[in-house]
């Protein structure tokens, strides 16, 4: 005979508002952890393996995740629940055996990294924009392409439009593009 598993053995005593809200308070708690493992760049989760590895403070298995994160983080994939749980468990033993790593491998703040002002798309930004990109050919044709009919007006200024030309002003700032009034 098969027994079922014990969550169908015991009667749930807890109202199905509570069993919602434990589920949200454990989603939310999930979605901290990942924030709080994503804090940490790819490189980051390499060098605690490599720490728990030199160090053996970090078992086998935990090494294999400081691996495995690294590559999600790398490639933008999304974190299982275990992934999650090992990922806490790794930073907690890094907290308590060598906090010193965690100092060294935060991201220091550029002060001379610049901040670039949200242009207006209007005819005339764009007008620049595109006599700036035919000089120094920064955007990739189809994004030049919607910029030149935008200020050509072969194509309308409607929000969606603009919110595109944004995206490409902002590549062109990065660039070196400057809008002079």
């Amino acid at each position: 005979m098969i027994t079922p598993p014990i969550s169908k053995l015991t009667p749930s005593k807890l109202s199905k508002k509570e069993q919602a809200a434990q589920e949200e308070a454990l989603l939310v708690q999930q979605r901290i952890d990942t924030k709080r493992i994503k804090s940490f760049e790819a490189d980051t989760w390499k060098k605690f393996e490599n720490w728990g590895r030199e160090s053996g403070k970090l078992s086998q298995h935990l090494q294999t995740y400081c691996f495995g994160i690294s590559g999600k983080i790398r490639k933008a994939i999304k974190f299982e629940p275990f992934d999650i749980t090992n990922g806490i468990k790794i930073l907690e033993i890094i907290e308590e055996n060598a906090s010193e790593i965690l100092i060294e491998v935060e991201k220091p703040i550029d002060p001379n990294a610049k901040v670039y002002p949200k242009l207006e798309v209007t005819l005339e930004v764009l007008n620049q924009a595109i006599q700036w990109d035919k000089k120094n050919k920064k955007l990739k044709s189809i994004s030049f392409e919607m910029l030149a009919n935008l200020a050509s007006e072969r194509k309308p200024l409607t929000d969606q439009n603009k919110k595109i030309a944004g995206w490409n002003l902002e590549i062109l700032q990065k660039c070196g593009f400057e809008y002079k009034p």
